[in-house]
């Protein structure tokens, strides 16, 4: 009797794409290209917050008021959580056709074109993921990936921003914004305060941090405001800045189910590529009698 050895693996092992997958496919993030400006991200973030919560503002907690420096915990932490699920959640990607095959999933094979989809020119098809791009849907060139009402990829988050996600990114900035605003006021507080009583070195300090710092707030600030106006327009970064016309209503801020799951245990074909082989192991592979 022959036999066939048919080995079973988790989705995220040969999704076909750009992303990588951490915790054994549980968090999911983009491209390795984005690498330098993401580390930078979260080294700003972290350098800069640690001498305010170990230093600064628990002095500004004991000789002005205690209400600032909770806020600033507040914010900076809201941040850094922010940031970390704005990187780790599915942005609302569409898997591509030979993902939806493998997952024999019936509600997405709607995705998977038809020889009268291929006749209809008002069809669009991603000619790479092969399926059929819903209204505000886009292919992401650095992710390799088509993602559900698409904003735009980020690569301080090391993420596309789409329409699982985005509701994490503007927390993100929002509470970036608040947090860099009373830190700005605790540094301020501590020049004049704490730091000297000499009026000429307080005029030194408060020129060479505050200036730089206020920069960046205002810079952060801006960005806030472009995105408050996206929201209450209603457009994506994308068709803002391209003069798109909305070609539908869909939400850009939904919180809506994934449409997969990385963890998914699907069969391995000889042509399919291996992605994480030292976890492998961890799945068993099943012998079928042919």
């Amino acid at each position: 009797m022959n036999q066939n050895k048919l080995q079973l693996v988790h989705l995220y092992q040969l999704w076909p794409s750009n992303n990588r997958f951490f915790c054994h496919g549980r968090l999911m993030t983009g491209p390795s290209s984005d690498n330098t400006t993401n580390i930078m991200t979260w080294l700003l973030i972290l350098l800069v917050g640690a001498p305010f919560n170990f230093f600064i503002s628990p002095q500004i907690w004991i000789v002005l008021h205690p209400s600032l420096p909770i806020i600033s915990y507040v914010m900076y932490f809201s941040c850094v959580l922010f940031l970390f699920l704005t990187q780790f959640t599915d942005p609302g990607i569409i898997p591509r056709k030979e993902i939806i095959e493998k997952m024999k999933d019936e509600n997405l094979l709607h995705f998977i074109p038809t020889e009268n989809d291929n006749a209809d020119y008002q069809v669009k098809i991603c000619v790479t993921c092969m399926i059929k791009k819903p209204p505000r849907s886009n292919h992401c060139a650095e992710c390799d990936n088509c993602v559900d009402v698409f904003d735009h990829h980020c690569p301080f988050v090391n993420n596309c921003i789409g329409k699982r996600n985005y509701a994490y990114f503007i927390s993100f900035i929002s509470t970036l914004t608040m947090a860099a605003i009373s830190f700005g006021i605790e540094l301020l507080s501590f020049v004049i305060l704490i730091a000297t009583t000499d009026e000429k070195v307080q005029q030194i300090l408060i020129i060479v941090l505050m200036i730089p710092f206020g920069i960046c707030i205002i810079l952060i600030f801006g960005l806030l405001i472009f995105h408050i106006f996206l929201i209450i327009t209603g457009k994506t970064t994308k068709e803002q800045l391209k003069h798109l016309e909305m070609s539908s209503t869909n939400r850009k801020c939904q919180r809506t189910k994934s449409l997969f799951n990385c963890r998914t245990i699907v069969e391995k074909q000889q042509y399919d590529q291996i992605r994480y082989d030292q976890d492998l192991i961890k799945i068993n592979p099943i012998v079928i009698p042919t």
